[in-house]
C-alpha cells in the first residue's frame, strides 16, 4: 500500500507539471503564431504590392517578362508569387506551376473585385499556409490579381508532437515506478516538485523562473523543454511589453504635443475675452491663436499620413521611378533654403529604377536633406549618393554635420523623438518627420538605417529599395 501511494503521488505530480507546461505552451505558442502570422501577412502584402506593380507595368500578356520579374521578387521573402487573370487562371508563377486556376478562392475573388484579400489554410503537412491577394489594374480597371503565399508552423502541429513526447515520458515514469517504487519515488519526487513549482510560478507571471534539469533522463528532457519554452515565451512577453510601452509613450507624446498649443490658444482667447486689450496686443494674441492652430493642423496631418502609410493595405500607387530625377526635383524645390543656409548640394552615382510613388520618395529626399542642411555649417557640402547593391537600388543622404550620438541612433526613427534637444518646437516640427520617412520606406518594401561617417564628421542615412525589372 505504501508503494502504491508513492506511485500515485508521483503520477499526480507529473500530471500537474505536464498539464501546467502544456497549458502555457498552448497559450504562448498561440500568441507566437498570431504574432508571426501578422508579420508574415505584412511582408506578403508588401510583396504582393510590388508584384502587382510589376504586372501593371509589364502587362498580363507578356508571361515571359512576368516570370523574369517574379524570379527577382521571390528571394525577398522565400514565398510563392502568382499572377492570375480575371478568370483566376495563373499567367505567371514563381514555382513554375502554370495553368492552375485559383478563381474559386475567396481571397482571389476579393482581389478581382478590387479589394484586399487574405486567407489562412492548414496544409496537409500540418503547416499554416497564408495567402494574400491584391488587384492588378490597368488604369481604373481590374485586369487580374497578384497572389502571394507562404507556409509557417501550425500551433496544432507543434502541440501534437509535444503530446506524443509527453506520453512517452509518462509511460517511462510509470514503468520505472512499478519496478523500483520506493527508491524511484524518492529520487524523482524532488525534481518533479521543482518542475511543478517552476511551471506554477511561470503561470503566475514570474517569467524569469527556470528549472534545473536533474534526475532521470525523462525528467531532464521535460525540464529542458520547459526552459526552452520559457525562454521563447519570455522573448515574446518582452516584445509585447515593449509594444505596450511604445503605445503608452505614443499617447503620452501626443498629449504632450497637444497641450502646449492648446494652452497658448486658450490663454490668448481668455485674454481677448477679458476685454480692454490694445489693438496691437489683440493682433498679437490673434496671431498666436492662428499660429498654434496651424501647428495643431500640421500635427494632425502628420499623424494621418502615418496612419495611411502604415495601414494593412497601404495607399502607395506604384510607378517606375528614376531616383536621380526624384532627387533633382526634391533639391530644386529646396534650393532657396540651401542658398540661404549656404549649403552646396551634389547628386552623385546612378541607381536602378524602382517601383513606387514618386511623390512619397521625393518627400523622403526633401525631409532628409532639409534636416541635414539644418545642422551643417555654412559652406558645407550635402551629398546624395545613388548606387546599386545586389538587385537593390541604394539612396544615401550624406552630410557634414556634427554626427549623431549613440542613443540617438537607437531611437532616431521613433515618433516624436528629437535628436536635437535644443531645437525650438515652433521651428523643429513635432518629431514625426523621420517616423514618416521610415513608414514610407517600409511601404516600398525597403529598409533605412542611419550611421555616423567614419572618414570624417557627419552622418549618413542609407535606404535600400528592390530594383524594378528591366
Amino acid at each position: 500500500m505504501n508503494a502504491s501511494i508513492r506511485t500515485r503521488l508521483l503520477l499526480s505530480l507529473l500530471t500537474v507539471a505536464v498539464l501546467s507546461a502544456a497549458s502555457l505552451s498552448f497559450y504562448f505558442l498561440d500568441e507566437l503564431e498570431s504574432y508571426g502570422l501578422r508579420k508574415l501577412e505584412e511582408r506578403l502584402a508588401s510583396e504582393a504590392r510590388i508584384t502587382a506593380g510589376f504586372a501593371e507595368e509589364i502587362g498580363l500578356a507578356d508571361t515571359e517578362a512576368l516570370d523574369r520579374a517574379l524570379s527577382r521578387i521571390d528571394p525577398v521573402l522565400n514565398a510563392r508569387v502568382i499572377v492570375v487573370d480575371m478568370n483566376g487562371m495563373a499567367v505567371a508563377d514563381s514555382s513554375g506551376d502554370m495553368n492552375a486556376t485559383y478563381g474559386e478562392r475567396v481571397e482571389v475573388q476579393n482581389a478581382l473585385e478590387g479589394k484586399y484579400g487574405s486567407y489562412t489554410r492548414t496544409s496537409p503537412n500540418g503547416k499554416l499556409a497564408l495567402y494574400v491577394a491584391l488587384p492588378v489594374r490597368d488604369g481604373d480597371e481590374v485586369i487580374g490579381a497578384a497572389y502571394t503565399s507562404a507556409q509557417t508552423f501550425s500551433i496544432l502541429t507543434l502541440l501534437r508532437d509535444y503530446r506524443i513526447r509527453l506520453l512517452w515520458v509518462i509511460g517511462a515514469f510509470a514503468a520505472l515506478t512499478l519496478v523500483v517504487a520506493e527508491a524511484l519515488a524518492r529520487w524523482l519526487s524532488r525534481p518533479l516538485r521543482d518542475l511543478e513549482s517552476g511551471a506554477n510560478a511561470f503561470a503566475a507571471g514570474q517569467h524569469s523562473v527556470r528549472v534545473r534539469p536533474v534526475g532521470s533522463r525523462e525528467t531532464q528532457a521535460v525540464a529542458i523543454a520547459f526552459n526552452q519554452m520559457a525562454d521563447e515565451v519570455s522573448r515574446i512577453m518582452i516584445e509585447l511589453r515593449e509594444e505596450e510601452r511604445r503605445k503608452s509613450r505614443f499617447v503620452s507624446d501626443v498629449s504632450h504635443e497637444l497641450r502646449t498649443p492648446l494652452t497658448a490658444i486658450r490663454g490668448a482667447a481668455e485674454t481677448l475675452l477679458d476685454g480692454d486689450v490694445e489693438p496691437e496686443e489683440a493682433d498679437r494674441f490673434l496671431s498666436t491663436m492662428v499660429r498654434e492652430s496651424e501647428r495643431l493642423g500640421r500635427l494632425a496631418n502628420d499623424l494621418l499620413t502615418l496612419q495611411r502609410i502604415e495601414g494593412a493595405t497601404g495607399e502607395i500607387m506604384l510607378r517606375r521611378i528614376v531616383l536621380r530625377s526624384v532627387a533633382e526635383h526634391a533639391t530644386a524645390a529646396l534650393e532657396p533654403l540651401f542658398e540661404e543656409r549656404e549649403i552646396d548640394v551634389q547628386i552623385v552615382g546612378e541607381a536602378p529604377d524602382i517601383l513606387g510613388d514618386p511623390d512619397r520618395i521625393q518627400q523622403i529626399v526633401a525631409n532628409l536633406t532639409d534636416n541635414a542642411s539644418r545642422v551643417m555649417e555654412p559652406g558645407g557640402t550635402l551629398t546624395i549618393e545613388l548606387s546599386e547593391d545586389k538587385g537593390y537600388a541604394v539612396l544615401a543622404i550624406v552630410d557634414e554635420g556634427p554626427g549623431l550620438a549613440d542613443e540617438d541612433l537607437e531611437r532616431l526613427f521613433d515618433r516624436f523623438y528629437r535628436a536635437d534637444r535644443s531645437r525650438d518646437r515652433l521651428t523643429g516640427g513635432a518629431g514625426l518627420g523621420l517616423a514618416i520617412v521610415k513608414a514610407i520606406v517600409g511601404a516600398h518594401a525597403g529598409d533605412i538605417r542611419a550611421e555616423n561617417r567614419v572618414d570624417t564628421h557627419g552622418a549618413r542615412f542609407i535606404m535600400r529599395f528592390p530594383a524594378a525589372p528591366e
